[in-house]
Formats: structure tokens, C-alpha cells, sequence
């Protein structure tokens, strides 16, 4: 099996499989990729050519989906909303100095919310949440 830049031959299973920017530029007329491609598909009509896909997201993002906008629809459910988006608003002017912004504001509503993706019960009045200090905070980096 022959290795190189975006493409390999198995001359044992008779494939030319390429990556995804290979293809690409390999459909552009004149390209060196496409030269290469026409001369395996003159010296060996029968190879099966292969593209690639890009590399696939292994790990799951455990913050997908939850946006500045989310995070304060959550909020204004709160019977104490007003004072939750205050802090909220002061955390996010807070996060501007930080290294990231968002993992910032992230951390604090996991922090103050810990229980964000659970469904409340209504009946024993969860929908008040007392502010977290954020000076005697450790979670939030």
C-alpha cells in the first residue's frame, strides 16, 4: 500500500481513495491532484476511486445548543427572573476580559443551574433560585 498527500493506492484491493480538499482540487482542469487522477483512471480503468469525507466529530459537545439566547429563555421562567438576568447580564460583561467569553458564562449557568436540563416540579416551588456570589465562586475559570 502506497501512502502520500491526500490520496493512497491499494493496489491489493484495487482502490485510489482520496480525502475530501484532494477531491476538490482534483476537479479543477490542469491541477497536479487532477493530473494524478486522470493518469490512475488511464493506467487502471478498473480501480474503484474512493473520496473520503472529512474527519468525524468522535466526541459528543456537551454544550450544544446552549446559546446566550437558551440560557435566557431558562432564566425568564424563574419567578425571580429579573434579578437572574441582571446577574446574568453582569456575568456576561464579565467574561469579555476572560481568555473564552463563552465557557465563562457557561460555567456560571452550570453552576447557578445545575439541574438546567431536568424538568422542575412545578408543585414544590423550584422556580426560585437564589444568585450565586460570583466572588466566592470557584467554578467559573
Amino acid at each position: 500500500m502506497k501512502k502520500n498527500n491526500g490520496y493512497k493506492i491499494d493496489f491489493a484491493n484495487n482502490t485510489f481513495t482520496m480525502n475530501y480538499t484532494f477531491a476538490a482540487a482534483a476537479s479543477q482542469f490542469g491541477t497536479e491532484e487532477f493530473n494524478i487522477v486522470s493518469s490512475i483512471k488511464r493506467d487502471f480503468p478498473q480501480m474503484t476511486i474512493i473520496e473520503k469525507s472529512g474527519r468525524t466529530q468522535k466526541s459528543s459537545r456537551p454544550n450544544k445548543g446552549l446559546t446566550y439566547d437558551h440560557m435566557k429563555s431558562h432564566i425568564k421562567a424563574y419567578d425571580n427572573a429579573e434579578e437572574l438576568l441582571e446577574m446574568f447580564d453582569k456575568v456576561v460583561e464579565m467574561s469579555k476580559s476572560s481568555k473564552s467569553p463563552y465557557k465563562y458564562v457557561c460555567d456560571w449557568f452550570k453552576a447557578q443551574f445545575p439541574k438546567y436540563a431536568e424538568i422542575p416540579n412545578l408543585d414544590r416551588k423550584e422556580l426560585i433560585v437564589k444568585p450565586l456570589n460570583l466572588e466566592d465562586n470557584e467554578n467559573i475559570a
